[in-house]
């Protein structure tokens, strides 16, 4: 058994730091649910950077991040993916993935440069398909970049760490909000956004941001995994 969406693209790298076991357990499984293995060849995970200090970056955990981000591109383009899906390792997919066969037909027939399959936007009525878009896009958990944008993508990624943060052409920051600053600044990149999220952020402990007031129960963890489970099965993804 096969998945469409999945299956179209040629490398599927998923960033993880190497001590969070867990999240590297619970992403296998959440790609074990849509038929896809972790071959460590067209689906595998990047060893996430974990740098000293943040930097000009608003924490040392988004400064990761955004390398992270960086890095994978870069691979990619050196090994000459055409189709290429990043993850973070607290994805979550939801029941409408088994529709991804309409959104993998539109990757193969439309121009495109940047798709997300997994956002944080409302959805829209209808059925499933891909909607071009010039809004601003937050979260970085799920998205897919065309091999053709991958110079363009990674040459204002580095342009940015060149920069201080608050500078107008993008300086250190969040890897989205770099994202968001490049669609804006270079209008002819084609962003598809899925007309509803298929894939969420499942709840965890973030290395991002640091703990949260959850994180300091004695319970957090089943907390979290029940938390997550009440969003599967009411489609809140």
């Amino acid at each position: 058994m096969s998945h469409a969406l999945l299956d179209s693209f040629d490398r599927i790298c998923i960033i993880n730091l190497p001590q969070r076991r867990d999240r590297r357990r619970a992403v296998t499984r959440e790609l074990w649910r849509q038929c896809v293995a972790v071959d460590g060849a067209r689906v595998r995970f990047f060893d996430a950077v974990r740098p000293e200090g943040p930097g000009d970056f608003p924490s040392t955990g988004a400064r990761g991040c955004y390398l992270s981000h960086l890095q994978v591109l870069r691979q990619a383009r050196a090994d000459g993916v055409q189709r290429l899906l990043v993850l973070e390792d607290d994805v979550m997919f939801g029941d409408d993935m088994a529709l991804g066969h309409a959104l993998a037909e539109g990757l193969q027939q439309s121009t495109w440069h940047l798709a997300y399959p997994g956002h944080a936007q409302s959805a829209l009525p209808g059925p499933l398909r891909w909607q071009v878009t010039q809004e601003p896009l937050v979260c970085a958990h799920c998205y897919a970049v065309n091999g053709q944008a991958l110079d363009r993508v990674i040459a204002h990624l580095e342009d940015c760490l060149g920069r201080p943060a608050g500078h107008p052409m993008g300086g250190a920051m969040h890897v989205d909000g770099a994202l968001t600053l490049m669609r804006r600044l270079q209008p002819t990149l084609v962003t598809l956004l899925a007309s509803r999220s298929l894939a969420g952020q499942r709840s965890s402990r973030s290395d991002i941001i640091g703990p949260s007031w959850l994180d300091r129960l004695p319970l957090a963890g089943l907390l979290r995994s029940a938390k997550n489970q009440w969003r599967r099965l009411a489609g809140a993804v």
